[in-house]
């Protein structure tokens, strides 16, 4: 049935593609098939909360930015018009021509900015699809600030899953990880578990290579090596409760971190916004400029 369904892929996910064929593979096709409804559940939930939290921020964010550039563009080269009729000495915030000659040096010369635009993504996306650039990639984004913990511990935690439908259907170590290794795409963890099969193979612990990662916890490879010398299924089974609870807690952290990252750079942009355009309407409203005008 997996096979079929990779022909597929622009409508089944990846990753149930992936737990499909474990399931197949182990003869645990109900069991996968749940694990997967699961997955796509939870992944819909957390991508729902995400929404709710960035697409707001974001518009706006935008629409601040938009009254930036309008502003400056329409209202600043009005007041300076008053200022220079009136003929007085009075001078709009530094800030603010600095910010208006920046704008008009952009729209004159659109084309360099664009082009620098388009060259560093173009230079970023070669770099991507190069095998170093796509492994750096992925690595950044089990390391990358407030989501990385959260990948990475999603990933594990699929890998663990699937090992141990294989190896409650009777699997070795080294073919469960063979079978399971697919349902991550993630570079970094293909390779700690190539490693970990080559260790199987070589009689090394396949453990190692995830506790010199760096990435994972320490009682998650605790935890496997104490399976490892008692009740390996047992203990695997212990661990993907430990790792819904330790993704249930991430979760928590990064709904509680991502709104106050999204504020600060939205704050940032209003703070620019009211010293740029609106202090100098503030002052035509005020009419300081008019006693200089008439030499008061």
């Amino acid at each position: 049935m997996y096979t079929t369904m990779e022909y597929y892929s622009n409508i089944f996910p990846y990753i149930y593609v992936n737990m499909i064929k474990v399931g197949e593979l182990s003869g645990s096709l109900t069991k996968s098939l749940e694990q997967a409804v699961r997955y796509l559940d939870e992944t819909e939930e957390l991508n729902r909360k995400l929404r709710s939290i960035l697409i707001p921020n974001i518009v706006q964010f935008v629409l601040l930015l938009v009254m930036l550039v309008a502003g400056t563009l329409i209202a600043i080269p009005a007041i300076q018009h008053v200022f220079d009729e009136l003929g007085t000495e009075e001078k709009l915030p530094e800030i603010t021509l600095w910010f208006a000659d920046f704008l008009d040096k952009v729209i004159l010369y659109w084309y360099i900015p664009v082009a620098i635009i388009l060259i560093i993504a173009g230079a970023i996306i070669f770099y991507v699809n190069t095998p170093k650039g796509k492994y750096n990639y992925h690595y950044f984004k089990y390391k990358m600030p407030i989501f990385g913990e959260l990948i990475f511990a999603i990933d594990f935690s699929r890998l663990m899953k699937a090992m141990l439908l294989n190896l409650k259907n009777g699997m070795r170590i080294q073919e469960s990880m063979e079978v399971s290794k697919n349902v991550v795409k993630n570079y970094v963890m293909l390779s700690i578990i190539e490693t970990s099969i080559n260790n199987i193979l070589i009689g090394s612990s396949w453990v190692e290579p995830f506790e010199k990662s760096g990435l994972a916890k320490p009682m998650m490879t605790e935890m496997l090596k104490i399976g490892m010398q008692t009740d390996l299924t047992e203990m695997m089974e212990k661990l993907v409760e430990y790792m819904q609870i330790d993704i249930d807690i991430i979760m928590e952290k990064v709904m509680k971190a991502l709104p106050q990252v999204i504020y600060a750079i939205v704050g940032v942009v209003l703070i620019f916004f009211v010293l740029v355009v609106l202090v100098p309407c503030i002052q035509v409203y005020m009419g300081k400029f008019l006693f200089s005008a008439y030499g008061v």
